[in-house]
């Protein structure tokens, strides 16, 4: 029983009941409900909020060291710019920006819309989240590995499916709550089809390093201190990062744009009038603030990356919570930094659980509706947020701004998600709306 028990170091933390949680894990529960569900409600009940620290000090907080035995890791790697701690992630950090840097490549995103377009025909009942998938999917191939992984143009494209297939396999719930079940109970054929994933990644590095481009991957190879080893971790990191959450990010705001029509069509009339029948650019996209306010609400409200990976602090340490509590902290204890939980803290954002892009509007949004922006976390905070944000940013206002300018949609009368976005269950705590139908049809001038 001594699982279920806190240990006594940890008794004095304020603590959501376990039994709870674990019948969340039980029953399948997605991560946002759980955490929506049980954690927000007990933290807005004892006033606990965030612990600016935890990502502000990184020398007394460095990233946790994942179990050796967990799956989803063994895709990841471990020598990346998402794990890695010290002198190591100062090295990977500046290799990674200096190639982001480089370039925003609008113009292969604007290509890949007009294919994917192309694909949705004349409309009719499509399902978004998978084009919306492909779309990313061949965003970060094309444009980070200099790569076309024929997500869109192939509906069984063989990388899509060994990669859903991985994922799908990873996903199971005792194994993602007790990952000594790995060691215990091993799944030789998860295994293989793992390794067979990232030899995928190694083929494509070998070919890049002979066949070099305009593409991150390319920049990255300037780098003569990395080993093969870290590319191939950073490949695999970039690829999660740079489709996934994107996808699932693109899939909110379509969503919730269908929900409201009025709305829509304000985003629309905003958007030709910035750009009429051109293609967006980033000029013509600096006139678009209602736009861009829609995909920052989308992105707080259904956030893809529902909490960090942890951080464990090897020393004694303490924490300020915005209570004005500090709470001291044992040694090599784990510690999430819960972005789903702060985003829908009622006391940092007036009516949560409402879809109000007004938030982001500047001078335009009202005094009760206005927030503090260093609580906008969907690409964590600190010297470790996401270094592709303003990457993923452009991606999502290009194929927005596209979609608006061509295409109308509503939400099907009997769609599985018309009270909210139904996510499914991910590995790596990521909120991605599944099976997710809308109804398009082309915009007609």
């Amino acid at each position: 029983m001594k699982q279920f028990i806190p240990p006594a170091e940890l008794r004095h933390l304020p603590r959501v009941p376990i039994l709870p949680l674990l019948w969340s894990y039980v029953r399948g529960e997605v991560e946002d409900v759980r955490i929506k569900r049980l954690i927000v409600p007990f933290a807005n009940e004892q006033k606990e909020g965030i612990a600016k620290e935890l990502s502000a000090d990184i020398e007394t907080w460095p990233k946790e060291e994942p179990p050796d035995e967990s799956l989803p890791w063994r895709f990841v790697g471990r020598t990346n710019v998402i794990l890695s701690n010290g002198s190591n992630w100062k090295r990977h950090s500046h290799v990674v920006r200096s190639a982001l840097g480089r370039t925003i490549p609008i113009g292969d995103f604007v290509t890949l819309a007009n294919k994917l377009f192309g694909v949705m025909g004349q409309g009719g009942r499509l399902k978004w989240d998978d084009l919306t998938m492909r779309f990313t999917l061949d965003a970060v191939g094309t444009t980070t590995f200099g790569h076309d992984f024929k997500a869109i143009s192939e509906m069984e494209s063989p990388f899509v499916k060994d990669y859903n297939s991985v994922m799908d396999s990873i996903a199971s719930v005792p194994y993602i709550v007790f990952p000594s079940f790995e060691r215990l109970l091993p799944r030789p054929a998860v295994i293989k089809k793992i390794d067979s994933l990232v030899s995928m990644f190694d083929q494509i590095l070998e070919e890049k390093k002979h066949n070099k481009g305009n593409d991150m991957l390319t920049f990255m190879l300037e780098d003569p201190e990395m080993s093969d080893v870290e590319f191939r971790d950073n490949m695999v990191v970039f690829f999660i990062a740079g489709h996934d959450t994107t996808a699932g990010a693109m899939s909110s705001l379509v969503y919730y744009l269908a929900k409201d029509p009025e709305l829509q069509q304000r985003c629309r009339a905003e958007v030709m009038a910035a750009m009429g029948k051109n293609e967006p650019n980033m000029e013509n996209m600096r006139n678009m603030p209602l736009v861009q306010a829609c995909i920052r609400e989308a992105l707080r409200i259904n956030t893809p990356i529902t909490y960090m990976v942890p951080r464990m602090s090897r020393n004694e340490a303490n924490l300020l919570s915005s209570n004005g509590k500090r709470y001291q902290i044992p040694p090599r204890t784990s510690v999430i930094f819960n972005i789903c939980a702060i985003h829908h803290n009622n006391d940092y954002w007036p009516a949560p659980h409402e879809f109000q892009p007004s938030r982001f509007m500047g001078k335009d949004s009202t005094e009760e509706s206005r927030v503090d922006a260093s609580l906008w976390l969907p690409f964590a905070l600190g010297p470790r947020q996401c270094p592709a944000r303003n990457f993923a940013l452009y991606e999502l206002r290009t194929l927005a701004s596209m979609l608006l300018q061509q295409w109308k949609w509503t939400l099907p009368a009997d769609s599985r998600h018309r009270d909210s976005p139904q996510n499914g269950f991910s590995p790596f705590a990521l909120s991605l709306p599944k099976d997710m139908e809308m109804d398009f049809e082309k915009v007609k001038y």
